[in-house]
C-alpha cells in the first residue's frame, strides 16, 4: 500500500476520485432520484444561463482566429529549435479521432434527417419539403463546425504555450500562472480547477460510454435481433470497451493510440466513400454545396440565437447541449492535444485543430446527411425506424439500404467501437498522467504513469456511463452534460486570457528565448510605444 501512494499524487488524485466514487454510489443506490436531479439542473441552465454559453463560445472562436492569424501564430511551441514528434498525417488523425469521432458516428445520419423530418419551428421552414432538404444540414454544420472546434482548439492553445514555452507543469491549473503566479497555480485555486475538471471529465466520458453503448446495443438489436436482454447487454458492452480502452491507454500515445486512430480514420473513409458512391451521389454533391452556403448565411445570427419567444426547447436540447458536451471534455482534450503539438507553430496548431477537421465534418455530415435525406425522400423508411427503435439506430437503418449492407453494418460497429476507444484511451492516458507522482517524460514526450491509475480512471468512466443509463437512458445522458459545462467555460476563458498575456509578454514568460531575443522583444515594444 505504501508503494501505491508513492506513485500517486495524492493532492491531485484523492478529491476527484472520492467525488467520482460518491456519485457512482448515489447513482446505483437511487438512480431515479439521480435522474430527477439532473433534469432540474438541466432546466435551470437552459432557462437562465444559455446566454453565457452563447457569448462564451463566440469569444473562444474569436480568440482562436486571433491566435492563428496574428503574429502570435508564428510562435513555435517548445522554442524555435523544437522538432515535431510525429508526422503531420498521424497528428491530424489522432487530433480528430480523439475529440469528435464518437459524436460524428452517433449523429452523422440522424441529425440532418431529423432536421428534414422535424424542422425547428423558429426557422419558418415546413418539414419534409424541398426547402427543408436544402437547409437541414446548415444547422448540422453550425453544430459541428467552427464553434465546437474553437472550444477544443481554444482549450489546447490555453495550455500549449504555457506548457511548452513557459515550462509549467502538466496540469489544468497551469493556465492560471500568467495571472496568479506559482502561488495561485499550485495553491488552492489551482487545486480546485484540477479537481473540478477531473471529475467533470469522468462524468462526460461516462456520457460517451452511455452513447456508445446505446448505439451498439440498438445496432445489434436492429441488425440481428434481441440476442440478450438490455439489462445484460449494456453491462457486457461497457465492460468490453472499458477493458480495451485501458489496455490501449497503457501502451502510450505513440503505440496503440496512434494505430487505433489511424485504423479509425481508414474505416471512416471507407464508410463515407461507400455512402457517397451508392447513396445518391449527384444529390449529395449538390446538397452538400448548397448547405455550405446556407451554413455561412446562418453562422452569425444563430451564434447569438436563443429563441426567446418561440421557446420550443430546440436550442437547449441541441445547440446548448452540444456546446456543453464539448466544453466538458475540452480541458483534458486540450491537454492531450497540446502534448501532440511540440515543434509546431501556433498557426499550425489552429489549422490542424480547427480548420482541417471542419473539412472532414462537411464531407462526413454532408455525405451521410444528404444521402439519408435522399433515401428518405425515395421511401427508404429511415425516419420510421428512428421513431420505432430510437435515435441510436439511425446509422444502421441507413446502412441497410446500401449495397453490401452486412459488411457496411460491420464497419459501422467498428467505427463506433474504435471512435469511443480512441477518445477514451487518450483521456485515460491524460488523467493517469495528471494524478501520477512521477511526471517524467521520455524523449518523445510520453509519460509512464502507473497502470493502476489507468485502471481506476477507466473503470470509473465505465461505471459513470452505467449509472447514467440506469437513471434515464439517452435523455439523462444528454441532460447531465449541460449542467457541467458552465464552470469549464469560465476556466477556458481564463486560460485564453492567460495565453494572450503570456504570448504578448514573451520576454517575461517564454523560457525558450535567449537573453538576446528577450532584449530584442523589449526593444520592439519600446519602439512601438
Amino acid at each position: 500500500m505504501d508503494n501505491f501512494w508513492k506513485k500517486v499524487d495524492k493532492s491531485e488524485f484523492l478529491v476527484p476520485a472520492l467525488l467520482t466514487v460518491l456519485v457512482i454510489i448515489i447513482g446505483v443506490v437511487a438512480p431515479e432520484a439521480f435522474g430527477n436531479l439532473i433534469d432540474v439542473l438541466f432546466n435551470f441552465v437552459t432557462n437562465d444561463l444559455g446566454w453565457f454559453y452563447d457569448l462564451g463560445i463566440v469569444a473562444l472562436l474569436i480568440f482562436c482566429l486571433w491566435a492563428g492569424f496574428s503574429k502570435v501564430g508564428n510562435i513555435r511551441l517548445g522554442g524555435k529549435d523544437a522538432k515535431p514528434t510525429m508526422s503531420m498525417l498521424s497528428w491530424i488523425a489522432i487530433t480528430f479521432t480523439s475529440g469528435m469521432a464518437l459524436g460524428v458516428v452517433f449523429y452523422g445520419v440522424g441529425e440532418g434527417l431529423m432536421n428534414y423530418c422535424d424542422f425547428p419551428a423558429f426557422a419558418g421552414i415546413t418539414s419534409m419539403t424541398p426547402e427543408a432538404a436544402e437547409n437541414a444540414l446548415a444547422y448540422v454544420f453550425f453544430h459541428w463546425g467552427f464553434h465546437p472546434y474553437a472550444i477544443y482548439c481554444g482549450a489546447g492553445l490555453g495550455f500549449a504555450f504555457i506548457y511548452w514555452n513557459t515550462k509549467r507543469p502538466f496540469a489544468l491549473s497551469s493556465g492560471l500562472f500568467p495571472f496568479l503566479g506559482e502561488e495561485g497555480e499550485k495553491g488552492l485555486p489551482g487545486k480546485i480547477i484540477n479537481w473540478l475538471c477531473m471529475y467533470i471529465m469522468v462524468a462526460t466520458l461516462g456520457v460517451n460510454v452511455g452513447m456508445a453503448t446505446l448505439q451498439i446495443e440498438a445496432g445489434i438489436n436492429y441488425a440481428i435481433g434481441n440476442v440478450l436482454p438490455d439489462s445484460l447487454m449494456a453491462p457486457i458492452i461497457i465492460v468490453f470497451i472499458a477493458v480495451v480502452g485501458i489496455v490501449c491507454a497503457s501502451s502510450g500515445v505513440h503505440k496503440a493510440i496512434k494505430y487505433v486512430s489511424t485504423a479509425n480514420m481508414i474505416v471512416f473513409i471507407v464508410l463515407v466513400s461507400w455512402a457517397f458512391v451508392f447513396g445518391g451521389t449527384q444529390f449529395t454533391i449538390n446538397n452538400m454545396i448548397t448547405s455550405i452556403g446556407s451554413y455561412f448565411k446562418i453562422l452569425v445570427p444563430y451564434s447569438f440565437y436563443l429563441e426567446p419567444a418561440y421557446q420550443t426547447g430546440w436550442v437547449g436540447g441541441w445547440t446548448l447541449f452540444y456546446w456543453a458536451w464539448w466544453l466538458t471534455v475540452a480541458p483534458l482534450t486540450g491537454l492531450f492535444l497540446m502534448k501532440l503539438a511540440k515543434g509546431r507553430t501556433v498557426r499550425e496548431f489552429v489549422m490542424v485543430n480547427m480548420f482541417i477537421p471542419i473539412g472532414f465534418i462537411v464531407i462526413w455530415f454532408g455525405t451521410f446527411g444528404s444521402s439519408a435525406i435522399y433515401q428518405q425522400m425515395n421511401g427508404a423508411g429511415i425516419w420510421e425506424a428512428i421513431q420505432e427503435f430510437g435515435f441510436p439506430v439511425a446509422l444502421f437503418a441507413y446502412l441497410k439500404n446500401l449495397p453490401l449492407a452486412e459488411i457496411m453494418t460491420a464497419l459501422g460497429f467498428a467505427a463506433i467501437f474504435m471512435s469511443f476507444i480512441t477518445q477514451n484511451e487518450s483521456m485515460v492516458y491524460t488523467m493517469a498522467g495528471m494524478t501520477a507522482a512521477d511526471r517524467t517524460e521520455n524523449e518523445i514526450g510520453e509519460q509512464k504513469s502507473p497502470l493502476f491509475l489507468k485502471v481506476f480512471w477507466g473503470a470509473a468512466i465505465a461505471l459513470m456511463g452505467y449509472i447514467l443509463l440506469l437513471s434515464g437512458g439517452l435523455t439523462s445522458v444528454q441532460h447531465s452534460v449541460l449542467v457541467l459545462g458552465i464552470p469549464v467555460l469560465i476556466i477556458l476563458l481564463i486560460n485564453a486570457a492567460s495565453f494572450i498575456k503570456a504570448t504578448t509578454h514573451r520576454e517575461e514568460f517564454d523560457l525558450t528565448l535567449t537573453e538576446e531575443q528577450k532584449a530584442a522583444l523589449r526593444a520592439e515594444k519600446e519602439k512601438n510605444f
